[in-house]
């Protein structure tokens, strides 16, 4: 057949019924042949290089077989083509014609404009090696003093093959063709381009290339290392740095590397610590020797080469930690960490901006430092008992040995004082003193933001550090840049389970409170949720400032929720000291009831709710009317507000069957499994079935509502059972005449349970996505069947969906076939170590039902698919189907869900915008989007809809996504999307409703609601016009 099913008759163009005159339903075949190896020749019109003729003028007749180097060994252990069969041939030997001046010109040209639209992407093997073997001849027909720029341009397109090869036997025929080529090369110029191809394409197909080419590649790269082109030179340590082995790495090249460090170029300096680098990185042990010779390098005058040598300090005080080596300034031994952390702390006073950045970063990773040297960082001052200290011992035996008697001006007085050497006060660096408060003094943000990261980061690993650093991130919260606030905020949020917040300290965050950036205000919310105060004066502080700030900021509402639940939960027995103090409740009189919709109150009540959730005699101060508010807060809030043993509170009464059969399951992940097993037991049934399905489906439903861990799991089967259920339903009218109605109404809700299956759930695994696949073949099966039995529409569309989707099941079934039947081949070795971490590979036991494999295979018989024979073939399948098993419980799956903050629902009924007609409303759009992929970010929309039932859709900005802060830090999936929406129209006579609505655009024309529609009243009124 055409688009869906790969026919082996090569690349075409069908329509529906054969003539050529008929556009509306183009089918294509998928030029995929050739992958299947069905290509017959390579000659045929299907090259993919077809770009690379051009050059046979310049090539002349190749001789079969004269030029293909020995692929199944290396070149250096089966010997190189001669010269004289290779180099040295006559060009009218090979029939190509003489090179001239006009002719190199006219080919440089040539190559350029090769070289800019040539395509390398599915090519196959044997013309890959046609057009390997003629660019090598081409090569080698050029005079050794013609332009170089035409060697460079070959060898170019040489790496363009090689970075494209799938087998190991293309890669190395590449990689020989290019060391046989650089061996006999005496250009500077083109060696130096040679040796980035060999560079190029070891980064794009390492895991390709045998052992023995990568021996050979880095020892030909090591003897240009002694070219005198600093070009060559540079691109030969990136080649050694890719091929070398961890074994010939540490054996050969470190010293052979580390002797360039003294290079008289500094692009050749910075190049070998470069490559030093990236040997550590790929396992090689980089000796403790080298430190001296980093630090060394870290007072060069160019900059590329101090951060590279900062850098390797970095990895060489991490690698050893507690390799001992004299200290520069006094006859002492230091921790080669201690002694790395010192440097890198100097560097924080580096001229350049970016390596006073990377020095600020780098001071995170460090967290073996010693204690001393750690705290020094937030003191500028040289503190006196850094000194060298002696023994009582010592001073007595030094003071008997100089002769002379003490003063005795007090008791162990080492008078007379001897004479210091500035250069002997401080073991420690003077670098290292007050490193970390230099670097959140800096000038630049981008060094206060990473000085802040650092000082998270060791304070995490070390809860003494995190009470010193309290102050200082503290002070961060007063800083001019919002980002670097923010920056203090979520690190001091990140330890807050270390510290206990002071009045002083207090003061300043509660300050910050009034900042004019929601992010700042959500961002302290946050941070004074997770953190803990010392008294009673510091927790009504902090819950007097945060009412006094939601009545300034009433859109916070939702993060001071949030805020006081964590109070409440973290301070229960000080809650417990000021709940009648915050709940004005007298001793003696009874107070007025307060209004339970005031969200001053309402925060008030979350706090002491949650206080009493872990200090229960709370409930015991709590007036009688809260106890009312209670069972109203547990019903609207039941993620703020815990379950309390409080008299007169709903139970839940809706889920309460659930709730109970939970209980007696044991588990929800046990319950799940009994609804699915019942769900296999329904299905072998033949009456009553869709009845009993829809119970399951609603327990599906009610279980995801109740276990919010089980959400996308129940959620995903419960969504695929109803799509079961309605194809079931219509199987029946695949006999009898429907009314077309309903039947329409039903497809679009069934092929929208399918695009729900496809688009808004993540975590699935290999046998979910082919039982979705399979549901969505079955479906577009009998819309296709349905709509021809009508009579009253044209059936192309579903033909072509139908093919479309059959196409695309068996791509999916083929490929993932042909991933489990390739192996990588055992010489093929990898040049870095594998992974412990690498993902374990999916069990991929899962296959197609009868009815795909039969369905497919009548689909792939149809040489021309229109719509009635593929209806006359695929009737009695469709007719006859079996149901779809569900597949099996995956806890994995999430679900994309969206709630919208603002407009509110509730405040938006009463708050009409009233805007003069024509004109432009702006309306703050806020919403929360849970489970979003990277990919889906760009599918985001947001809908409104009129009353008049017009319907605008806005793409949000990328920018107005960001992720959704927790006290771990930020959350993968989660999002907060923040913009404004515009809001027009013309007169009306009332304010009506105008529904706005997040949405997923899976398709054009289709888009997949995520959440309930936000209602905000809209009222146009008419221009005035004179006064």
């Amino acid at each position: 057949m055409a688009l869906a099913i790969k026919k082996r008759l090569g690349t075409y163009v069908e329509t529906v019924d054969g003539a050529p005159a008929v556009k509306k339903l183009r089918l294509q075949t998928l030029a995929a042949d050739a992958k299947a190896g069905n290509f017959g020749k390579v000659g045929n019109e299907e090259r993919k290089l077809t770009a690379l003729s051009q050059l046979d003028a310049y090539v002349g007749n190749l001789p079969a077989g004269s030029l293909v180097l020995p692929t199944g060994a290396p070149v250096a252990l089966t010997g190189a083509p001669s010269s004289a069969a290779l180099g040295n041939q006559p060009a009218a030997a090979t029939g190509a014609p003489q090179m001239t001046a006009g002719n190199s010109r006219e080919l440089l040209e040539l190559l350029v404009k090769i070289t800019d639209e040539i395509s390398y992407e599915d090519v196959e093997s044997g013309e890959l090696n046609d057009v390997a073997n003629k660019i090598f001849h081409l090569y080698q027909l050029q005079e050794r003093d013609s332009d170089t720029s035409i060697r460079v341009k070959l060898l170019e397109l040489l790496s363009g093959l090689g970075c494209e090869c799938a087998t190991e036997q293309e890669v190395t025929l590449i990689i020989g063709y290019l060391i046989f080529l650089l061996r006999k090369e005496v250009s500077q110029k083109v060696i130096a381009q040679g040796m980035m191809c060999l560079f190029r394409i070891g980064e794009r197909r390492k895991h390709v290339v045998p052992i023995s080419y990568n021996k050979q590649v880095a020892h030909l790269a090591k003897e240009q290392l002694r070219s005198g082109s600093t070009h060559t030179q540079k691109n030969a340590m990136l080649v050694i740095g890719r091929f070398a082995t961890k074994m010939e790495g540490e054996r050969h090249y470190v010293w052979k590397l580390a002797f360039y460090i003294d290079s008289q170029d500094s692009g050749v300096r910075a190049q070998a610590l470069h490559v030093l680098l990236t040997l550590g990185e790929r396992g090689s042990l980089l000796p403790a020797k080298l430190y001296k010779r980093a630090v060394e390098a870290m007072k060069d005058d160019y900059e590329c080469v101090r951060k590279e040598a900062l850098r390797l300090v970095f990895m060489l005080g991490n690698r050893h930690p507690d390799h001992i080596i004299p200290s520069d300034r006094q006859q002492e031994e230091l921790r080669m960490i201690d002694a790395a952390f010192s440097k890198v702390c100097e560097a924080l006073c580096d001229l350049s901006l970016q390596i006073r950045v990377l020095a600020a970063e780098l001071l995170g990773g460090m967290t073996a430092v010693s204690r001393e040297f750690l705290h020094q960082t937030l003191d500028k001052k040289l503190m006196s008992n850094l000194r060298r200290k002696r023994t009582a011992h010592e001073r007595g035996a030094r003071l008997v040995a100089s002769g002379e008697w003490s003063s005795g001006k007090r008791w162990a007085d080492d008078a007379p004082q001897e004479h210091l050497d500035a250069r002997s006060i401080s073991i420690i660096a003077s670098g290292a003193c007050g490193a970390l408060i230099h670097g959140l003094e800096d000038e630049f943000l981008e060094v206060r933001t990473a000085a802040v990261a650092s000082m998270c980061k060791l304070a995490l690993s070390r809860p003494d550090f995190a009470v010193t650093s309290l102050d200082f991130l503290v002070d961060m919260f007063n800083d001019e840049i919002e980002d670097v606030r923010l920056k203090a905020i979520y690190s001091l949020t990140a330890i807050a389970r270390h510290i206990v917040l002071r009045e002083d300290q207090l003061e300043i965050m509660l300050g910050s409170l009034e900042d004019y950036s929601v992010d700042v205000r959500e961002g302290l919310h946050l941070m004074l949720g997770a953190c803990r105060v010392s008294t009673q004066t510091c927790l009504l502080m902090v819950v007097q400032k945060l009412l006094d700030v939601l009545a300034k900021y009433p859109q916070d509402r939702h993060s001071t929720y949030a805020c006081m639940r964590k109070i409440g939960q973290k301070h229960p027995h000080l809650v417990m000291a000021v709940a009648v103090h915050l709940l004005y409740v007298h001793p003696f009189f009874e107070t007025p009831e307060r209004d339970v919709e005031d969200p001053a109150y309402l925060c008030v009540l979350i706090l002491v709710f949650n206080a009493a959730e872990h200090l229960v005699p709370i409930i015991s101060l709590l007036p009688t009317a809260t106890h009312r508010h209670y069972a109203y807060l547990r019903d609207s809030m039941p993620h703020l507000v815990p379950q309390l043993p409080i008299e007169g509170a709903s139970s839940a009464s809706a889920t309460h069957r659930i709730d109970s059969a939970v209980r007696q399951a044991g588990s929800s992940a046990e319950y799940l499994q009994m609804i699915l097993s019942h769900i296999e037991e329904i299905f072998t049934m033949t009456d009553e079935r869709v009845e009993l399905l829809q119970t399951a489906q609603s327990n599906l439903q009610r279980l995801g509502a109740i276990d919010a861990g089980m959400y996308g799991t129940s959620n995903f089967l419960e969504t695929f059972l109803a799509a079961q259920i309605q194809i079931e339903q219509m199987q029946r009218c695949a006999s009898t005449q429907r009314s077309r109605v309903p039947l329409k109404e039903s497809l679009a809700a069934l092929i929208r349970n399918c695009l729900k299956l496809q688009h808004t759930f993540s975590g699935l695994n290999y046998g979910d996505i082919l039982q979705v696949k399979q549901l969505r073949l079955r479906a577009c099966a009998l819309h296709l069947v349905l709509v021809v039995r009508d009579r009253s529409q044209s059936a192309l569309g579903p033909c072509q969906m139908l093919l479309q989707t059959a196409g695309d099941i068996s791509e999916f079934i083929k490929a993932n076939t042909k991933d489990e039947e390739e192996k990588p081949p055992m010489g093929a070795l990898p040049l870095i170590e594998p992974d412990v971490s690498m993902k374990e590979p999916v069990s991929r036991d899962a296959q197609p039902d009868s009815f795909t494999r039969q369905l497919l295979s009548k689909l792939d018989g149809i040489s021309d698919p229109k719509p009635g024979r593929v209806f006359r073939e695929i009737l009695p399948l469709v007719q006859q189907a079996p149901p779809l098993a569900l597949p099996p419980a995956n806890d994995k799956i999430r679900r994309c869900v969206a709630n919208i903050l603002e407009p509110c629902p509730l405040q938006s009924q009463d708050n009409v915008i009233k805007v003069t007609a024509g004109l432009i409303a702006a309306v703050p759009f806020v919403a929360e989007i849970d489970n979003l992929l990277e990919s889906q970010k760009a599918d985001m929309r947001i809908k409104i809809k009129y009353p008049d039932q017009h319907m605008h859709t806005v793409v949000p900005k990328q920018s107005d996504f960001k992720p959704i802060m927790t006290e771990q830090g930020e959350h993968e999936t989660n999002v907060r999307l923040r913009t404004t929406i515009l809001l027009s129209h013309s007169v009306w006579t009332e304010s009506s409703l105008v529904e706005i609505q997040l949405c997923l655009a899976v398709r054009p024309g289709s888009e997949l609601e995520l959440c309930k529609p936000a209602n905000v009243l809209f009222a146009p009124k008419p221009v005035r016009r004179g006064i």
